[in-house]
């Protein structure tokens, strides 16, 4: 993903999406860019009217026509509570780093 589609991923951003809380537009300063890497973009998206925190991926896809359709879903995350910070924590904690082992245990 090249500088110039970053732009327009922005730009469309901020003109189509809104906070799923307050409804409100987001500002460039909102809308921070996480990783991305060929065609794929992961966003982090802060609201500054109500706070509220979304992630946003992105893939780009080839058009076969001129006009190009871009269809965004978004969907409320579950709050992360104090629960989940400490099953987070001990897992951590107890973790080794393999994670050939992690993904193929049953």
């Amino acid at each position: 993903m090249n500088f110039a589609e970053l732009k327009e991923i922005i730009k469309y951003l901020k003109k189509t999406v809104t906070c799923t809380t307050c409804k409100k537009k987001f500002l460039d300063e909102d809308i921070k860019v996480i990783s991305t890497i060929g065609s794929e973009g992961l966003f982090h998206i802060h609201c500054h009217h109500c706070h509220n925190e979304v992630i946003v991926h992105i893939t780009i896809l080839e058009q076969t026509s001129e006009k190009s359709n871009i269809n965004i879903e978004t969907r409320k995350a579950s709050k992360i509570n104090e629960n989940d910070i400490l099953d987070i924590h001990n897992f951590l904690k107890q973790f080794n780093g393999d994670f050939i082992k992690l993904f193929t245990e049953q």
